[in-house]
């Protein structure tokens, strides 16, 4: 999942330093992503948008993602770089940190996935 023009130059300013830290999701968007778990070792995130929802611009870490409603949504980067996302239901995959972007439900219909992020995760070395 691979989460605009500006044309002011202060409105870029802006989005640049805002993109320089990196923005909690279930903070920037709490009407779209509830956080499920969340212990030292990984984040579960269950981001759900209606019809016409949006999330504020917002980075992830490297995660793996599972679509339980499929939909349609137009991801926007800091960079301007748009993208439609439109997974199918049961989609799943591992993806890298993202950069900075926003979204959008541009589809008719709920939007649903889970989302493992990752923070941590102990190795075990042979006894």
């Amino acid at each position: 999942m691979k989460f605009s023009s500006i044309h002011f130059i202060g409105c870029g300013a802006l989005l640049c330093a805002g993109a320089a830290v990196a923005q909690d999701v279930a903070k920037v968007s709490p009407g779209t992503s509830k956080v499920l778990v969340e212990n030292q070792y990984v984040r579960v995130i269950q981001a759900t948008f209606k019809p016409g929802a949006k999330e504020g611009v917002h980075t992830h870490p490297a995660a793996w993602y599972y679509v339980t409603k499929p939909g349609k949504l137009k991801v926007s980067y800091t960079n301007g770089k748009v993208e439609m996302w439109v997974p199918k239901n049961g989609e799943s995959a591992w993806m890298d940190g993202e950069e900075a972007h926003s979204a959008e439900n541009v589809g008719t219909t709920v939007l649903q996935y889970l989302m493992v992020e990752v923070k941590s995760a102990p190795t075990k070395t042979p006894n």
